[in-house]
């Protein structure tokens, strides 16, 4: 099947132009930065203010400041970034003109290092930039080093950089000009991460890792990446939420959110599991990771009935026995997701989290007549998307119908 779908057309393959990996990686973040900043160079830091608070941000400040670096430190990425805050940090970015932007967090700190990056060449509105699909980064960015302190969203390694647009509903960037130059991923940066903010990030890596495979832009590259994501998570999830010292396990999970957002970059795009957890997140303010695992085993089973064979060629991470039957083998998937829920005590149904049943009907209106476009999911999801298999699917989430 992969062998099929890698010839249909030509793949291009974006990643960090460096990538580092292992444990203390970052306390050489000096010799990273010297062959792009000169000692009287500026540096843009975007972080956030809980990693300031805890001193988590002196794993690189200290050196840095020790090198003699100009440093500016913007600390306003401790949550999912919309427009408003997009703007700002792109402000302050064409204010100081730095030589270099230093991405040190989350997913968000990330995405906004890259908005920042991006804003120093590129003039105007960010907003003017949420173009989906299409590349809209003209002048490439002033250099930028990503440095996730959570293992999620694999920003680090990808093209993207997502925000809540003012419509409440989230948007993004595409573009291979806002990969990193330097991604520095260092797992005891992760090791501080309470259980559920280390559920919520997993469960989006694990996302991206599935989606990609349910992607009708799969190729011989993203499955090399998205596979090997989904396998990681899997295997190390479970151990990452309820022992957050376990270094092995904060590493697995570290890669898996890299090789997730590698996968979604080469271009094996997200399916409709994004898309409905970027469309309820930012509305019910819900994280986008726990958003995302919470759809997850229903998209999943969703698309089962267009390729049961891509679902079932899953399930040998999350069963020690694969049934003989490829539908029973996609159906072991879906229950395994299921469990996994369940053992990170995430919810599996919307109407725990109190969203209004009366609001599913609007929400599959837009999923189906608007935000499918915009996600080009009539290109990317197996199943076809239409109002009426949109609002089962709400209502089966809803209910925790799995």
């Amino acid at each position: 099947m992969t062998e099929e779908i890698s010839t249909i057309g030509n793949v291009e393959f974006n990643y960090p132009k460096k990538y580092i990996f292992g444990p203390n990686a970052v306390d050489n973040i000096c010799r990273e930065v010297e062959p792009l900043a000169k000692r009287e160079s500026k540096i843009l830091i975007v972080t956030d203010k809980n990693l300031m608070e805890i001193g988590l941000v002196n794993r690189i400040l200290k050196p840095l400041e020790e090198e003699k670096y100009s440093l500016t430190v913007y600390d306003q990425a401790s949550q999912e970034p919309t427009m408003s805050m997009v703007e700002k940090v792109a402000e302050k970015a064409r204010a100081e003109k730095p030589d270099l932007v230093i991405g040190f967090g989350g997913g968000s700190a990330l995405d906004m290092a890259k908005f920042a990056a991006a804003a120093v060449t590129n003039p105007g509105p960010m907003k003017d930039y949420i173009t989906y699909l299409q590349d809209s980064i003209k002048v490439p960015p002033v250099p930028k080093i990503l440095i996730p302190t959570t293992a999620g969203t694999g920003s680090e390694a990808s093209g993207y950089a997502v925000v809540i647009e003012e419509k409440g509903y989230k948007g993004f960037v595409m573009s291979p000009k806002i990969v990193s130059d330097v991604a520095i991923v260092d797992p005891t940066l992760s090791q501080s991460m309470p259980p559920r903010l280390t559920a919520h990030t997993g469960l989006d890596a694990l996302s991206h890792g599935v989606e990609a495979v349910l992607s009708f832009t799969a190729n011989m590259f993203s499955d090399t990446y998205a596979y090997r994501a989904v396998e990681l998570a899997a295997k190390h999830l479970r151990r990452a939420y309820h022992h957050g010292k376990d270094l092995v396990a904060r590493a697995g999970m570290a890669l898996a959110a890299t090789y997730g957002g590698i996968a979604i970059t080469t271009p094996a795009a997200v399916n409709i599991g994004h898309c409905l957890g970027e469309t309820i997140g930012p509305k019910y303010h819900l994280p986008h990771g726990a958003a995302c695992g919470i759809v997850l085993p229903y998209i999943t089973k969703f698309n089962i009935a267009a390729w049961p064979e891509r679902v079932a060629s899953l399930a040998r991470f999350f069963t020690e026995e694969p049934a003989p039957d490829v539908r029973k083998r996609a159906l072991q998937v879906v229950e395994g997701l299921k469990e996994l829920l369940l053992d990170l005590n995430i919810p599996i149904s919307l109407k725990e989290l109190n969203i209004p049943r009366e609001d599913l009907e609007k929400l599959a209106e837009f999923i189906a007549k608007e935000q499918q476009y915009n996600y080009g999911l009539p290109d990317i999801n197996p199943a076809v998307i239409t109002l009426e298999n949109t609002k089962k699917l709400l209502n089966d989430i809803w209910e925790g119908n799995i």
